[in-house]
C-alpha cells in the first residue's frame, strides 16, 4: 500500500524525516504531495506570528492548498494512506475534505499550536481571541484524523484533554535519526559541556546559564545554535557572569562529531508543561551517541530512558541541581561512560530505525487495518 505524505510540512524537520523513514522501512511505498510554506523562515519569532505576517502566510497557504488539491485530482492508483506530519494543522483539515477516496487519514502533529504559541512561548495571551482560535484549530485538526500519533504517552493524554477522541490517539516514539547511530572516533574534551538547539523557552537556557555561573571554570560550557531567545540569553549570561562559549548553528551532519567530543551533553530544563511532555531529539541523539546526558526529569523522559541507569535527571528550572549533576559527571568520568554505554545499548535496541518502523506498522494495522503490500492480515 502507498502512504502519501500530504501538505505544507517542513521536509527538513526531524519529526517529518523520521515519520517518512519509518513508513518506508515499515514496507509502505511512500509518495509526497508537498507544497512548501513554513520552512522559508528558520527563526519564527514574535513578528512571524503578528498580524501582517499571518495574513501573508494565510495567502501563501491558500495558494499551496489549491495546488495540493489539483495534485490530488491528478493522482492515479489505489486509495492511499494519507499522512500529515508536524506543522500540519491546516493540512489535515484540507486532507479530510479533498483526499477521497483514501484508506485512512493519519495526523502526527508532534506538538499542538496551543502548547507552543500560548503555553510555552506566550505569543498569544491565554484566554485571548487568538489563543481561543488556535485551540479551536488544534481541536478540529485532531478530530479530523482517523488516527493521531503522539510522540509520548504524556503527549497523547494532553491531546485527549485538548479534544481528540481518546480511542484515536496512540503514542508512537519517533526514535533517533540515523545520522547519530554511528559515532565518529574523537577524543573527549574533558571539561566540555554541550548544548545545541533553537533557544526556545522549553529548552531552559536560563537554567543552563545559571548552572554555568555556579560551575565557574570547573566546566567549559558550549552552546550551539540560534533562535528567538538567544539575544536575551546572551545578555543574561553577561549579568550572571556565566563562562559560556556561543557558537552558531552547525549542519546536522556535523552534530555527531560535536557529541563525540563532549564530556557531558545537556537536554532541556524548561519548567513548562510542553517540556514535560516531549523527548527532544537531543536526548535521543546523546543517548545514541553514548554520551553522558543530563536533562530534566519528567514522565515523558521515563518512557524512553531511566534516570540513574541511562542518564542523570534533575528538576526543571533548577540551576543548582543542574550544576550538581554536571559536576558529578565531570568528577566521575567512569560514571558518565557507564551511563552513556547503557543509554546507547538501550536506544539501539528499542528506538532504532527497524524497531520504530515495526511499531508504526503494528499501530496502523491494529487501529486502521492498514498494511503494506503483501503483509498478511
Amino acid at each position: 500500500m502507498t502512504a502519501c505524505l500530504f501538505g505544507t510540512y517542513d521536509r527538513r524537520h526531524s519529526a517529518n524525516r523520521l515519520l517518512r523513514r519509518a513508513l518506508a522501512d515499515g514496507g509502505f511505498a511512500v509518495e509526497e504531495l508537498h507544497e512548501p510554506v513554513w520552512e522559508d523562515t528558520r527563526d519564527k519569532n514574535a513578528s512571524y506570528f503578528a498580524g501582517p505576517s499571518l495574513a501573508g502566510l494565510a495567502g501563501r497557504w491558500l495558494t499551496a492548498g489549491r495546488r495540493l488539491a489539483a495534485a490530488w485530482r491528478r493522482r492515479r492508483g489505489e486509495p492511499p494512506l494519507v499522512v500529515v506530519g508536524f506543522g500540519g494543522q491546516l493540512d489535515v483539515l484540507l486532507a479530510a475534505r479533498i483526499c477521497r477516496p483514501r484508506a485512512a487519514l493519519v495526523f502526527a502533529p508532534l506538538v499542538s499550536l496551543t502548547e507552543t504559541l500560548v503555553e510555552d512561548r506566550g505569543l498569544f495571551p491565554a484566554n485571548g481571541v487568538r489563543a481561543r482560535l488556535v485551540t479551536q484549530l488544534d481541536r478540529a485538526a485532531l478530530r479530523a484524523a482517523d488516527l493521531v500519533l503522539a510522540d509520548t504517552e504524556a503527549h497523547a493524554e494532553y491531546f485527549r484533554r485538548l479534544g481528540a477522541p481518546a480511542a484515536q490517539v496512540v503514542a508512537w516514539h519517533f526514535g533517533v535519526e540515523p545520522e547519530f547511530l554511528s559515532v565518529p572516533a574523537r577524543d573527549v574534551v574533558p571539561r566540555r559541556v554541550l548544548f545545541y538547539g533553537r533557544y526556545l523557552p522549553l529548552h531552559g537556557i536560563d537554567t543552563i546559564l545559571g548552572a554555568a555561573a555556579r560551575l565557574g571554570d570547573r566546566a567549559d560550557v558550549v552552546l550551539i545554535g540560534g533562535g528567538p531567545e538567544r539575544p536575551r540569553m546572551e545578555a543574561l549570561a553577561a549579568r550572571l557572569g556565566a563562562r559560556v562559549a556561543w557558537r552558531d548553528e552547525v549542519p546536522l551532519a556535523a552534530l555527531p562529531a560535536e557529541l563525540a567530543a563532549a564530556a557531558v551533553v545537556l537536554g532541556v530544563f524548561g519548567p513548562g508543561a510542553k517540556a514535560a511532555m516531549v523527548v527532544p531529539n537531543k536526548v535521543y541523539q546523546a543517548a545514541a551517541a553514548g554520551r553522558a546526558l543530563v536533562t530534566r526529569d519528567c514522565a515523558a523522559l521515563r518512557e524512553v530512558l531511566e534516570p540513574g541507569t541511562h542518564c542523570l535527571a534533575c528538576p526543571p528550572g533548577d540551576p543548582d541541581a543542574l550544576a550538581a549533576a554536571i559536576r558529578r559527571l565531570l568528577d566521575d568520568p567512569a560514571l558518565g561512560a557507564r551511563l552513556g554505554a547503557a543509554a546507547r545499548a538501550h536506544v539501539l535496541q528499542h528506538f532504532g530505525a527497524a524497531e520504530v518502523a515495526a511499531r508504526l506498522a503494528g499501530v496502523l494495522a491494529a487501529k486502521l487495518g492498514v498494511r503494506p503490500e503483501g503483509q498478511a492480515a
